[in-house]
């Protein structure tokens, strides 16, 4: 029995009086905006880059936060008006890369990679999504405090903030790139 048959005739000529004249589209431009998966490659002996290099360990002695604590960083300074629309979660997310759950290195790694393909894709704002800390030997954000003090010293960075709580609140951060 194919689908047609289900419907009676008294639905179908129902269905075409609501509906009333329609004409068919010959060309529409309609533009779904889903999020792109990400492009970047994953990691196999093969194909292993090492772009752990671009970020940096050195000088990095920035406040250690909880699992709960928002993040912030604007190299333009918190009053700039594009980074309060960062804030309120108002930009694109263009990509995203979860590190939660990973260990210190193995995160450097998969972030610096992320933000070389990026780089080379021209995106603007992406979600970083970095846990909160709770599978943590002593229950605190591991990756969360590395990100804060690797992302703060980064040349492609414009600032970053802490998630919208849709979008994975203080265990994510919203991150957009300096204009190239």
């Amino acid at each position: 029995m194919n689908k047609s048959s289900k419907i009676s005739d008294k639905d179908k000529k129902l269905f075409r009086d609501t509906i009333g004249d329609i004409e068919r589209i010959k060309d529409n431009n309609i533009i779904i905006d889903k999020p792109k998966s990400s492009s970047y490659p994953k990691r196999n002996k093969e194909n292993e880059l090492d772009f752990s290099h671009t970020i940096n360990e050195s000088g990095l002695n920035e406040d250690l936060v909880d699992g709960n604590d928002e993040i912030k960083f604007c190299s333009a300074g918190d009053s700039d008006s594009k980074f309060k629309r960062l804030r309120q979660g108002k930009y694109k997310i263009e990509d995203e890369l979860d590190l939660h759950g990973m260990k210190i290195e193995e995160a450097r790694k998969e972030l610096a990679m992320f933000l070389e393909q990026c780089k080379h894709r021209a995106i603007f704002c992406v979600l970083i999504i970095h846990g909160k800390g709770y599978g943590s030997k002593n229950k605190s954000p591991v990756i969360k405090n590395k990100l804060n003090q690797w992302l703060r010293h980064h040349d492609m960075v414009w600032g970053f903030c802490s998630a919208q709580p849709s979008d994975g609140g203080t265990g994510a951060i919203y991150l957009c790139f300096k204009s190239s």
